[in-house]
């Protein structure tokens, strides 16, 4: 596949989205099975993943719904057995799209704050778990298999995690941001450590106007009734990351801010700490820890 050319058509091949039942995710798995894809559906329910797939409507591609609830390690291995099973002869496109914000602090089965475990560990267990059936898109070696992890520009006001059950001082904005800025690092991690064989990437869709503020409650919320009139719809940020899955163009390892002028996203800097390779290592080498614990 030509990667330089906006235009290519981009081979099919078969893709998990998660958090695909609305906002960014509905739109980019609908988005990919138009473009003939198999798409991997996730929601928390079995229910909620299959009215979703209904709704994509009659599609070129094939629409596969799958669930799990991401907060734990026990539902992430469901997904990761259910995508086995689903996707026999691999995956090209991995999109961690889903993301939580609660209104109060709450501690997982694992001990984990909840936002922190859907946030980064989940996503990051995702990634772990399928990276042995990450294949080239299209069954074309040169068309590297890719990851995508959608972040946050609010991660550059974060406090780096010292502690997953987040103990102390809480606030819904802290626990958000924080998670964002240990998934991004954790993201950059694995471009170094999988260069060559699988490109990953970070998406900042900016700010959308989507049901997850009204979801989330709290400060979010209040910014979602008041910042609407400013937001973009889900679609925009969608085909940034569509064109990121099929015709990338720019290289593994970027953090791609969704515009709206640029299908493809602009690259740009994100914080200081982040891009810190000390703080990178630190952050997988927990991660990894509490993934084989």
């Amino acid at each position: 596949m030509d990667t330089t050319n906006p235009l290519a058509v981009p081979p099919a091949s078969t893709a998990l989205v998660t958090g695909a039942t609305s906002g960014i995710g509905f739109s980019v798995g609908r988005a990919l099975a138009g473009l003939g894809w198999t798409v991997l559906v996730h929601g928390r329910s079995a229910e909620r993943a299959g009215e979703a797939a209904a709704r994509m409507g009659d599609v070129p591609g094939g629409l596969i719904p799958v669930d799990a609830d991401l907060e734990t390690r026990s539902g992430v291995r469901r997904l990761i057995d259910q995508v086995h099973r689903a996707a026999p002869d691999g995956l090209g496109v991995l999109v961690n799209n889903a993301g939580a914000a609660f209104d109060r602090r709450g501690l997982t089965a694992d001990g984990v704050e909840r936002t922190v475990a859907v946030n980064h560990l989940a996503a990051a267990g995702l990634a772990h778990g399928l990276e042995s059936i990450l294949k080239p898109i299209g069954g074309q070696r040169h068309s590297l298999p890719r990851l995508i992890m959608m972040t946050s520009y609010l991660e550059a006001r974060a406090r780096p995690i010292e502690d997953w059950a987040l103990p102390g001082e809480w606030t819904q904005m802290r626990a958000y941001a924080s998670s964002k800025l240990a998934n991004l690092a954790y993201t950059y991690a694995l471009a170094e450590r999988w260069r060559d064989r699988i490109e990953v990437y970070a998406v900042d869709p900016g700010a959308v106007r989507t049901g997850f503020q009204r979801s989330a409650g709290g400060p979010l919320h209040l910014i979602g009734l008041l910042g609407a009139p400013l937001m973009t719809s889900p679609e925009r940020p969608a085909r940034t990351v569509v064109a990121t899955a099929t015709r990338p163009a720019h290289s593994s390892g970027s953090y791609i801010r969704a515009v709206r002028a640029v299908d493809t996203g602009r690259p740009k800097l994100s914080s200081a700490r982040s891009r810190d390779r000390a703080y990178q290592r630190d952050v997988y080498d927990a991660t990894q820890r509490f993934l084989s614990g």
